[in-house]
């Protein structure tokens, strides 16, 4: 079977889709983040663990 990827990606994506798709994971990725220290200061709030 013939490898057709002539730009050598492992992901077979372009450097500009390639580049998008970070964009999107890394703003995905920093809203879980920050979505998950939310909910951790609630909870400690409402039981703090020492």
């Amino acid at each position: 079977m013939a490898d057709n990827r002539s730009n050598g990606s492992l992901s077979g994506l372009t450097e500009h889709e390639a580049k998008e798709f970070h964009g999107i994971f890394m703003s995905s990725m920093l809203g879980f983040l920050a979505a998950t220290v939310v909910a951790h200061v609630l909870v400690w709030m409402w039981r703090p663990f020492y």
